[in-house]
């Protein structure tokens, strides 16, 4: 994996993801991003569809990550054009917090316990409210 423009080793060969092709976008579904969200959203663009992704949702793998690490996963995800974010589990809250702010993103779009209607928006789960 490229990081910080030096090669850094990927002790985790592959993670899983889900891929729902919308008009709208591609809605990105991560298992737990061990090999890297950013690879997966990359992959999903040139293989799939190249546009901004409409949201990612779940697992990115965030909560032991430096502020370098976080700096550069927001930069990426600002390039592939997220719409939203819903995170999940290994992701952190306070990493979620900062991906939200290097983003621009409100609180009611980039959320920790939520789900997402197509169409109609996020709606806070019990962990949320």
């Amino acid at each position: 994996m490229l990081f910080a423009d030096k090669w850094v080793e990927d002790f985790v060969p592959d993670s899983q993801g889900l891929t729902i092709v919308t008009a709208d976008g591609p809605i990105v579904l991560l298992g737990c991003g061990h090999s890297g969200s950013v690879n997966l959203l990359e992959q999903v663009q040139r293989s799939m569809q190249n546009q901004p992704i409409q949201a990612l949702m779940r697992g990115m793998h965030l909560f032991t990550a430096s502020e370098a690490e976080l700096d550069w996963t927001a930069m990426k995800l600002a390039d592939i054009g997220i719409q939203q974010l819903i995170a999940g589990y290994c992701t952190g809250i306070e990493p979620l917090i900062g991906l939200r702010e290097k983003l621009s993103l409100n609180r009611k779009i980039a959320v920790v316990g939520a789900k997402s209607v197509l169409g109609s928006g996020i709606y806070p789960n019990n962990i949320a409210k």
